[in-house]
């Protein structure tokens, strides 16, 4: 559970934190891991160092698709159709991943050495020869040296002395589409169609290419960027009886045969295209004007619950590396419980730590800097280390179970995701007190008049931690070995107020908790035979029937122990769950005692808490006369 921090720099403010005594308060942390999270319209990559991160899924392209190429594959000769209408004949590219476009990789082409062909004998309408549905070509390109006239795309045959087919060519860095002899007409002559782009392209950004082809309307356009550069169409007066690739033509599709760049994300589908949709990685704001009602999707990511080693932890700081474009949300959310918890459940409540109010203050230099003076890269993450107890307030409280949610959105534009590198939560840890030592039999009586029967006084050291000394206290373990512990003490005798007596029937009366007349068990009964040791503070508690008797506190029952009716069973009440509730042995003559003494800290707890109490000390024994 507990991981190893992933900022060395971190530790720096660790070291500073405030402990009662040595031992009582460990700082600890969790590194959590990204690869760890139940991911929702997330995914985990990869950073430049080839560490995770975790960043918003992109659009998922392929749905509706009638052909869809990621290039994912990690090889070329497994690339496949993700729409699963197309078969790749073969595939030769470099799988590229420091220019992916979206996701991994990107297919990488070097000339007349690489190229894709798909099947053209499918009934899928990229190869159709009698085209009756609208559908578009979406795809993003970045040109690399390009010759005088590279051809991108093409699909062609050559018949009775003409082209039938179209392509896509980039002459001089301006793009050519070109449908030849694409519409038959009823005199069996056919019309061809010529497109351009009005500008060259750009070298430095990803080029995004939406060619849309309207049957119905005989009109082909081409958009560039999202802008319609294009746009051609054959008269409504020709007579056209077919539109598409030649019956013929059973040659395969081609991309990239004679092409130096980088090709990704290759969509055809169905129906008319949204640019601004198609050019944008992910789902943004919606309206909708018919319902005046808005809505934004989120990704999300939870972390398994985690617990500490020890109940009764405090919340501390959480450690962020983040890059949050401008207009993008990262949304960070914590709950803790004392008590276990499913990740599922509605409770224990979220709480926010609102990244939106991170000050200066809280960042930290960033540990993959060469020198302090230099200034971190734009667009690359920050660290940030961020003390609950000011995001929060004082309004901290106990843990042993914890969970983070983090929640992502992407800018406004759609283009960007927030990109979360590493979160690290700190916290301080509780630590038991440890084993008490020094544990003797300073007196013992075989049959003490005061206590009308066998009576024994132990001491011991007193603990070092300052949460023991300080509403801690002690408890006492004996029995008839020394592994056979059948008793616990867990409180001494107090003064109790004039006239009141400790009620130990229900028979007509009120029943109190005999906690109401107990005190804890500090080790200082001034009962104690007085000594002259030097060796250190010593504690002391000495033990008699009465004492048993009053830690001797049965379950809770109910009221009326006599009434015998039906409906007086049905509303019994249930064991109190204080594992210290039972019956006890008492002293008896003829018997050996064994003792053993643990201490418990001011946060121990026998429900929330119980780990909150020492080991055991070694034992000491004492025998009562039989006589």
């Amino acid at each position: 559970m507990q991981n190893k921090i992933l900022y060395p720099v971190y530790l720096l403010g660790l070291v500073g934190l405030v402990s009662f005594f040595s031992g009582s308060i460990s700082a600890e942390s969790n590194s959590f891991s990204l690869s760890a999270f139940v991911l929702k319209y997330v995914r985990l990559g990869s950073t430049e160092n080839g560490t995770s991160k975790l960043e918003l899924s992109p659009r998922d392209r392929k749905e509706g698709s009638d052909l869809f190429l990621d290039f994912e594959e990690k090889e070329a000769s497994d690339l496949n159709d993700k729409a699963g209408g197309y078969r790749i004949l073969s595939s030769s590219y470099l799988p590229d991943q420091a220019k992916a476009h979206s996701g991994k990789r990107s297919a990488g082409f070097v000339g007349k050495r690489s190229g894709i062909k798909v099947s053209g004998k499918t009934k899928g309408i990229l190869t159709s020869s009698d085209i009756k549905e609208e559908f578009y070509i979406s795809f993003f390109l970045l040109p690399g040296n390009l010759d005088k006239e590279a051809v991108l795309l093409s699909k062609d045959l050559y018949t009775r002395g003409k082209k039938f087919g179209w392509d896509l060519r980039i002459k001089d860095e301006i793009p050519i589409l070109e449908f030849r002899n694409f519409f038959q007409k009823t005199d069996k002559t056919h019309l061809s169609l010529k497109l351009a782009g009005n500008s060259r392209l750009s070298r430095s950004d990803w080029n995004h290419f939406i060619i849309h082809l309207k049957p119905a309307q005989r009109e082909i356009v081409l958009y560039i960027n999202g802008k319609e550069t294009d746009r051609a169409s054959v008269s409504s007066k020709e007579p056209i009886i077919r539109i598409g690739f030649h019956p013929e033509d059973s040659t395969p599709f081609k991309i990239g045969e004679s092409f130096y760049g980088w090709l990704d994300d290759f969509l055809v589908s169905k129906g008319s295209p949204d640019p601004e949709v198609l050019s944008t990685q992910y789902d943004g704001q919606k309206y909708d004007p018919s319902s005046f009602t808005a809505d934004a999707k989120f990704g999300t990511a939870v972390s398994p619950v985690y617990k500490t080693k020890f109940s009764n932890s405090i919340p501390e700081a959480v450690l962020l590396k983040a890059n949050v474009p401008k207009s993008s949300v990262l949304e960070l959310y914590f709950r803790s419980s004392p008590k276990i918890f499913s990740k599922i459940e509605e409770y224990p409540a979220w709480r926010s730590i609102d990244l939106r109010k991170i000050e200066e203050e809280f960042k930290e230099d960033d540990p993959y800097r060469e020198t302090e003076e230099e200034s971190s890269p734009k667009g690359k993450s920050s660290s940030y280390r961020i003390p609950l107890d000011k995001v929060w307030g004082n309004k901290l409280s106990y843990f042993k179970y914890y969970q983070v949610k983090v929640k992502f959105k992407t800018d406004s534009g759609s283009k960007s995701s927030p990109e979360l590198e590493a979160l690290t939560f700190s916290y301080r840890e509780t630590v038991p007190p440890v084993r008490p030592a020094g544990l003797k039999i300073v007196n013992f009586d075989d049959h003490d008049p005061e206590a009308q029967g066998p009576r024994v006084c132990l001491s011991w050291t007193q603990n070092p931690e300052r949460n023991v000394q300080q509403k801690g206290g002690y408890v006492i373990h004996y029995g008839v070995g020394p592994n056979r512990m059948v008793g616990i003490l867990k409180g001494t005798s107090k003064e109790l107020a004039k006239g009141k007596m400790p009620v130990l029937t229900t028979k007509g009366k009120t029943k109190h908790p005999m906690s109401e007349y107990l005190e804890p068990i500090l080790g200082d009964d001034s009962s104690c035979p007085k000594r002259n040791d030097m060796s250190g503070p010593k504690l002391c508690q000495c033990i008699d029937n009465r004492l048993i008797s009053l830690n001797a506190e049965k379950p809770e029952e109910n009221d009326d122990d006599e009434d015998e009716s039906p409906k007086s069973k049905k509303k019994k009440k249930k064991p109190r769950k204080d594992p210290y509730d039972k019956k006890l042995l008492f002293f008896q003559k003829g018997l050996t005692y064994y003792f053993k003494v643990a201490a418990y800290n001011s946060v121990y707890d026998p429900e929330n808490g119980p780990d909150q109490l020492s080991p055991l000390s070694d034992p000491v024994e004492v025998y009562f006369l039989s006589e």
